[in-house]
């Protein structure tokens, strides 16, 4: 297992890039090793950026979810003036009322389903209105002016009995948040996986490119070497000057292949920049890779794999518990089929006076309760949008299981793909080092007689171009190899582990 990458990780990489730059030139291809790499896309990676992003989002989604059930502290000030003519002097109604009024209440939902409200209030009435007890009934007296105090507090408790009762259907949307987070993990580990299996397999595939550019460039110097054998041989006359034609021809053949193997290391190295989240630097020629790949072939137990995939796959487990969310979709729907019946119950006390200590000694005596109790009822007769959204849950549901199943078989038949490419690139790898022995004897033998006239210049060519081609075979081979088990790894959940990446908030 690998140490974990960090932060001073990361600048060690970057320093290290720097200094290879400086070394090499401009214009050369920096060095890179497989940690490195690692560590930049594990930093700068745009997919994984947007994943610690959602993770934040999903986060504040659960706070803004848990909001529903804060305290919340209202209140109103408000004064209204406002004169009633008088009908005949014994109009009870007529006459001014200035009226100072303050509400200040607190208010919770509560976690069952009902709500809770304590409500105090406050006004203060200036008026001659004879209605309010003031003045006299003399009509040759002015109607004079009084206050009168009104306040009280009062308690209000209201509770659904059937439709919207219980901390399941009350808490619903809290706790779909919850799995939303959840599910912003997983989704945030499965797609690390991704991009940590995409960085391994582009960085093998950029040392494949690696191993083949120097296959290219040593047949080259082969061919060259077999130019100056050939003019050693023309020297001492045992063969024309038209046999360097052949050579020639070789030489600028094999350059041609050195100039697209060159170009694919550019372009693997621009896949690379890609998963790092960076653009390429001015005069940028691209990366070698410094970590060269090794292999022994091996077999793949399936169903032991299948087993692990099936158990620690963050795509699976995602789908999952998005059952979890259609489920709290189906309670809720079906709990909106339900009659609305809700309990509404008020206690309190209210106090009015013409002096302000009375009114509020009243609210504190026994003598002036105030308490209501009541029912509220509702169904829609048909309640065709109640039945229409829990046969939309259900439906969903069925949905959601069938995602899960299909996850799961692209689980058994990605390990099973896997398997048979591992087994393949294994014997490849048995059959490409037998191949390069051969090759290797050949090409001895070849040369022997070449060089007492038994054999022409095309006949060593061919020997050379044999066995570059069985090198480039093996690279080729022990790079599947390779990629398969990072696939596999990935598609178990086990390559986050394998290489020592640590994601914060796991």
């Amino acid at each position: 297992m690998g140490r974990p990458f960090s932060t001073l990780g990361i600048l060690a990489a970057s320093a290290a890039l720097t200094m290879g730059g400086a070394a090499n030139g401009a214009n050369e291809p920096l060095a890179l090793a497989l940690s490195q790499a690692l560590e930049r896309a594990v930093s700068g990676n745009v997919d994984l950026r947007r994943e610690r992003i959602a993770i934040g989002i999903s986060g504040a989604r659960v706070m803004a979810a848990e909001g529903q059930f804060d305290v919340v502290l209202a209140g109103d000030v408000n004064f209204a003036r406002r004169i009633t003519p008088r009908i005949s002097d014994t109009d009870l109604t007529g006459g001014f009322a200035n009226t100072a009024a303050a509400n200040l209440s607190l208010q919770r939902a509560l976690e069952s389903g009902g709500r809770m409200t304590l409500a105090a209030q406050a006004s203060r009435l200036n008026t001659n209105s004879l209605i309010q007890g003031c003045g006299t009934n003399d009509p040759l007296l002015p109607p004079p002016e009084c206050t009168v105090y009104n306040n009280g507090v009062l308690l209000t408790f209201s509770h659904p009995l059937l439709r919207g009762f219980g901390a399941e259907i009350a808490q619903a949307n809290l706790r779909r948040s919850r799995i939303q987070r959840d599910l912003a993990l997983l989704n945030r580990q499965a797609r690390a996986a991704n991009v940590v299996r995409d960085t391994i397999n582009t960085y093998w595939e950029l040392s494949y490119q690696t191993q083949e550019l120097e296959i290219r460039r040593s047949a080259v110097e082969l061919a060259r070497q077999q130019l100056r054998s050939t003019k050693e041989q023309i020297d001492v006359g045992r063969l024309s000057l038209l046999e360097m034609a052949t050579v020639e021809r070789a030489i600028a053949d094999r350059e041609q292949d050195v100039a697209l193997a060159e170009q694919e290391l550019v372009l693997r190295s621009l896949d690379l920049q890609r998963l790092f989240g960076a653009a390429p630097p001015a005069a940028f020629s691209g990366y070698l890779a410094s970590d060269r790949p090794r292999a022994a072939g091996h077999q793949v137990d399936v169903a032991a794999e299948v087993g692990r995939a099936l158990e620690s796959s963050p795509a699976l487990k995602s789908f999952k518990m998005g059952l979890k969310l259609t489920q709290i979709d189906i309670q809720v729907a079906e709990a909106a089929v339900r009659p609305q019946l809700d309990l509404v119950a008020t206690v309190g006390a209210i106090g009015r006076s013409t002096d302000l200590g009375v009114s509020l000694a009243q609210i504190g005596s026994v003598g002036f309760p105030t308490w209501s109790a009541g029912l509220l009822f509702q169904l829609p007769v048909q309640n065709r949008a109640a039945r229409g959204l829990a046969t939309s849950a259900h439906l969903a549901d069925q949905r959601a299981e069938l995602d899960a199943a299909d996850v799961e078989l692209a689980i058994r038949d990605g390990v099973a793909r896997l398997a048979a490419r591992t087994q393949a690139a294994s014997r490849r790898i048995e059959l490409g080092n037998a191949a390069i022995g051969f090759a290797e004897k050949n090409l001895t033998a070849e040369k022997a007689r070449f060089e007492v006239g038994r054999a022409t210049n095309n006949d060593v060519l061919l020997r050379q171009q044999e066995l570059k081609q069985a090198e480039i075979r093996l690279a080729r081979a022990t790079i599947d190899l390779l990629t398969s088990d990072t696939a596999l790894a990935a598609l178990t959940g086990e390559i986050l582990e394998r290489y020592g990446i640590v994601l914060e908030g796991s």
